[in-house]
């Protein structure tokens, strides 16, 4: 995005007071003229004085000893607009007082004349203004000591130890480091003018107003006469924040077809499209990604099928389909986000709440919390990170020295992640896993030691749900829960350390024989609060799909716990609460993902 420059040029009296994130401290004297640049990302700052340049990890810089009234004028260089800012008013410099709006994601959009009606629409309802955040100001370490890492996977005593065996053995290490600073990442789908008039006849924007309340008075009818479009009711700003997610959405990260690699041979798309989940803007409202194989290939919004077909209950919905860069030569990128072009409208409409989530909605735990897709200091994300060896899904290394282990697992501090609340004695952290492991999408996000964690359930429409997650079993490290849904106990002491098959009496489907077999043990097992794991994902690293290798759902280690069910009004939060109930820091809670189905659709569920 380019390179923030302050030239600072005073009084002998004034100096710059330069606070490192050491807690040393450094004074220039401002008649030395200093010139301070910040670049994006989290890079050091660069302080030249003198002829000297010094290179930074800066916390931030104050101004001491300008009067009020004095005259003196700091020069901003915002990517060559020069802006004069009076000294008496710039107490204090961070990156982000350097940040200009024209490099974030709304102003990036309001430069594309092809999409101006999405953005006349944006204005309308200030949703513009909720795409402008980008640092989060309050993030900050207490002290040197509490300020564990940053993103430089250099500090052993974050090499945390896991998934022990039953007998004391093997077990592995996830090197892990905390963010810097932290972000707020925004991803728009914008419907182009000229598709918007071929497709509805829309050439304005209160053409685009009149087909938002069409689509959302329906579903809405007690809010139909809201007529303040800045009102999260109003039927034009659903139909806007539905079209934006809170995270950095790439077209080969929003779900876990990557476009390269080996990750897509992990799945039998012939039995399942690629998907992933994710809460809108709009409240309490869900989007689906697909990625199917085939004829149709491509990335989709709100679609449900199976390739270029009807799925298991005959449903073909198309959604919409998102435009590849190559499609269109844009500047979509944003120092806060980014935006896609889409084919067609999207609405959290009566076709996507009665039909496209009236499945069983599996959604993976590393897109649990926006902060989890969010840009970190390093420019990635901590979803899909790379390793250190370059490669997303690097084989485990079990070494505790972190200079050592490749592995870039990254740590969020209580506090400071969206969607989830935890006590100051747990540690969270998502890690990038080897695809030989028993991880489904080849990562996970771990609770570890006397964790407390609640976790925001992802919105779904009104109705009935049970609720599933996803784990690897049979560690000796891996702990006893309570499980709580909205606060009501429903699975106490649960314990994860047991295999499935002392906890359930798990069988193969060979070991089972016929299909009515299968179907019964699987019914037995739901009712003692267990399910195999997934049919459609097979770990391992493959350069093409090869259906003779083992499913998750042929493994007595990875299974579903059924937590519960929650009946929700479709405008009301729900969560999911994982306890520790060990007085112990060694053990540890994988969550691979989570299952929300409508309890209607469990008897015509197929296995994968």
């Amino acid at each position: 995005m380019g390179l923030f420059m302050a030239s600072l040029a005073m009084s002998a009296q004034s100096q710059l007071v330069i606070n490192n994130t050491n807690g040393s401290k450094e004074k220039v004297s401002l008649d030395k003229r200093p010139t301070v640049t910040f670049s994006t990302y989290g890079e050091k700052v660069k302080v030249s004085y003198d002829g000297k340049q010094k290179e930074l990890d800066v916390k931030n810089i104050q101004v001491e000893g300008v009067k009020d009234g004095s005259g003196e004028m700091a020069i901003i260089d915002l990517d060559g607009d020069k802006v004069m800012i009076p000294l008496s008013r710039l107490k204090s410099i961070s990156q982000a007082s350097f940040e200009s709006e024209a490099d974030l994601l709304p102003k990036v959009i309001s430069q594309n004349p092809a999409v101006s009606i999405y953005y006349e629409a944006l204005k309308v309802t200030h949703m513009d203004d909720s795409l402008k955040h980008y640092i989060d100001e309050t993030y900050t370490w207490a002290s040197d000591k509490d300020r564990i890492d940053s993103c430089t996977w250099t500090n052993d005593k974050l090499c945390i130890p896991v998934a022990k065996g039953l007998d004391g053995s093997g077990g592995e290490y996830d090197n892990v480091a905390y963010p810097e600073k932290r972000y707020f990442n925004y991803t728009a789908f914008l419907v182009p003018d000229s598709v918007l008039k071929e497709k509805y006849g829309i050439t304005n924007l209160d053409g685009l107003r009149k087909k938002a309340h069409e689509l959302y008075d329906p579903m809405f009818p007690e809010d139909k006469d809201v007529t303040d479009e800045t009102n999260r009711c109003n039927a034009l700003n659903r139909f806007i924040s539905y079209h934006l997610l809170p995270i950095f959405g790439q077209y080969y990260t929003l779900t876990a077809y990557d476009g390269s690699g080996n990750l897509q041979y992990n799945f039998n798309r012939r039995k399942a499209d690629i998907t992933d989940w994710y809460e809108t803007l709009m409240p309490h409202s869900i989007m689906k990604f697909s990625f199917p194989s085939g004829s149709q290939a491509g990335l989709y919004v709100n679609r449900r099928s199976v390739q270029h077909h009807e799925d298991d209950m005959g449903v073909l919905i198309r959604g919409a389909k998102v435009a590849t860069y190559k499609e269109y030569e844009l500047n979509n990128v944003a120092i806060n986000g980014a935006y896609h072009y889409i084919d067609d409208i999207v609405a959290y409409d009566e076709t996507m709440q009665k039909v496209v989530c009236d499945d069983r909605i599996r959604v993976e735990a590393t897109t649990l919390s926006p902060d989890f897709m969010t840009r970190l200091t390093d420019g990635e994300t901590a979803r899909g990170h790379y390793w250190g060896n370059a490669e997303r899904y690097g084989m485990v290394v079990n070494t505790s020295s972190a200079t050592d282990n490749p592995n870039r697992s990254v740590g969020f501090k209580p506090g400071f992640t969206r969607n989830i609340k935890m006590t100051p004695n747990t540690h969270m952290h998502v890690r990038g896993r080897s695809l030989w492991f028993w991880s489904y999408e080849g990562d996970e996000v771990i609770f570890k030691g006397r964790y407390d964690a609640t976790i925001k359930l992802p919105p779904v429409p009104a109705g009935t749900y049970e609720v599933r997650l996803m784990s690897c079993i049979g560690f000796a490290t891996r702990g006893v829960n309570n499980l709580y849904i909205d606060n009501t106990l429903v699975g106490e002491n649960v314990d994860f350390r047991l295999g499935s098959r002392a906890s359930f009496g798990w069988k193969s489907d060979g070991e089972l024989g016929d299909e009515e077999a299968i179907a019964a043990f699987d019914k037995e097992i739901h009712a003692k609060g267990w399910m195999k794991g997934p049919g459609d994902y097979y770990p391992g690293q493959r350069t093409a799909f090869d259906a003779s290798s083992v499913p998750m759902r042929g493994l007595d280690s990875t299974v579903r716990r059924v937590v519960g069910t929650f009946e929700t009004d479709g405008n009301s939060d729900h969560y999911l609460r994982i306890q520790q109930m060990l007085d112990s820091d060694n053990n540890e809670f994988p969550l691979d993902f989570i299952e929300l189905i409508p309890i209607g659709r469990i008897e015509t569920e197929n296995i994968y």
